[in-house]
């Protein structure tokens, strides 16, 4: 045995394992050493004349491949538990939010300045019971009015009265706010995707279930209302305000949430109430099976009475008697038309050129209607003009049996020159403003001044 082995590498075809020994010159027998150190030293000791022993350069490489795996692996475990961790709090956070919110209510904001609020106590406290269901309470709601009756106002001082339990969805014209409109009203938002979310996203099956923002909500609701009636023994209230905003734009969306409302009004979860200004939101709605759980007869706010009108007019908009009396006979009580004739009046233009701007106005909806003349409904629509001038109102069936279909009766329904009321299940005209074009245009749909009855609005 020389005085000093040197390295020695093994190397096989599979696995290059470097072996490095050093004997100092101690003068220790050979015959002491360990009998693998001997076998070694017999099967591969070298000569000092052999040439210098090097590292391969494949297990150079390999102990570097290692070593960046290595450091790559922990980067993403420190990613990912980062993710989980602010997932995990974010979630709990959110969760605190919400039920906060729905302990207190959504109480949304009143934009009218209160010496233009017309107050109507009775239909608030009426609205305010449909918002305090009992505990047993298995069924929704659904709310309609014209456009411009003041139903959505009216509806959120409701709300915010109530406050507790109570959480307002406004949905929006735009379906795509869809999700941020839930987010505002349960307070949070809804949260993107983490870096780490959207790399597992690309890597899952395209067959797992996506799931939109107001979706999200929706179940984060679901979950808010189990609290809510663990806590307080009686169902949260979800309204969903201008919903036929979906009956045009996706009614699909429509159906889910009227399917939802239905199946916790089976299980006493929470009580829907959907609020909509259009006749065609109620027709569907009363199509599908899941009306069996609506509460009837459906509730209608409709136009102020003349006392209310007039009262508005006259103290809050400081408009004298002989005025308002012309004001109201032209646009009756819609809130909304009557607001804007009474600024008009008031910022001085003459009664005869806002009277006209109303007719002109009005006659755009008998042209899409095709009720004029040489127009495609023009016959049929003298016949109903007719009969409504005779009997204010005319059942739903016998509005329908003037047309030659469905079809035909529904569009001229959703021009807004008739009016489909759920409540009565009954068709009248849709505004006073429209009565006051035929009495104006008479010639048009033949009719006679004795045909003509005053229709004060209830």
């Amino acid at each position: 045995m020389s005085s000093l082995d040197k390295a020695v590498i093994v190397d096989n075809e599979k696995d290059s394992v470097i072996l490095l020994q050093e004997h100092a010159e101690s003068g220790v027998p050979k015959s002491l050493c360990s009998p693998s150190e001997q076998k070694i030293d017999i099967s591969f000791s070298f000569t000092n004349s052999s040439p210098p022993l090097r590292i391969s350069e494949v297990s150079i490489l390999s102990i570097v491949l290692s070593s960046v795996m290595g450091l790559v692996v922990s980067i993403l475990l420190f990613f990912v538990s980062g993710d989980v961790i602010y997932a995990f709090g974010r979630s709990k956070y959110n969760e605190y939010l919400l039920n906060k919110t729905v302990e207190e209510g959504t109480r949304p904001k009143i934009d009218i300045s209160d010496d233009k609020l017309v107050s109507r106590p009775l239909v608030v406290e009426r609205l305010k019971k449909i918002l305090q269901p009992d505990r047993d309470q298995s069924y929704y709601y659904l709310i309609c009015g014209e456009h411009g009756t003041g139903k959505t106002t009216l509806t959120r001082i409701a709300s915010s009265e109530v406050g507790c339990g109570v959480i307002y969805v406004d949905i929006p014209a735009n379906l795509n706010e869809l999700g941020g409109a839930f987010g505002n009203a349960i307070n949070f938002a809804l949260e993107k995707v983490s870096v780490t979310g959207q790399w597992l996203r690309k890597i899952k099956s395209d067959d797992a279930p996506k799931f939109s923002e107001w979706e999200k909500a929706l179940k984060a609701l679901r979950h808010a209302s189990e609290v809510y009636k663990a806590k307080h023994d009686k169902p949260m209230v979800i309204v969903y305000d201008n919903v036929s905003h979906l009956v045009h734009e996706n009614q699909k969306i429509l159906d889910i949430l009227q399917d939802d409302a239905k199946h916790s009004a089976d299980d006493r979860k929470y009580i829907a109430v959907f609020v909509c200004s259009e006749g065609s939101v109620p027709r569907r709605m009363e199509s599908r099976s899941a009306w069996s759980r609506a509460k009837t007869p459906v509730m209608e706010i409709g136009d102020l009475s003349k006392e209310e009108s007039m009262k508005y007019l006259i103290k809050k908009r400081d408009i004298k008697e002989v005025d308002a009396n012309k004001l109201f006979d032209l646009v009756g009580g819609r809130i909304i038309e009557l607001k804007t004739v009474a600024d008009d009046f008031l910022a001085g233009i003459e009664f005869e050129i806002i009277k006209q701007q109303v007719l002109n106005k009005v006659e755009k909806k008998f042209n899409t209607a095709q009720l004029l003349r040489k127009q495609l409904y023009h016959e049929v629509g003298k016949k109903v003009i007719k009969d409504l001038l005779d009997s204010k109102e005319l059942g739903f069936t016998t509005f329908m049996e003037f047309f030659d279909n469905y079809e035909e009766a529904s569009k001229v329904l959703e021009t807004n020159v008739f009016s489909y009321h759920p409540e009565k299940n009954t068709v009248s005209f849709q505004s006073q403003s429209i009565e006051f074009y035929i009495r104006e245009n008479a010639k048009i749909f033949n009719i006679f001044p004795s045909c003509f009855k005053i229709i004060e609005v209830d």
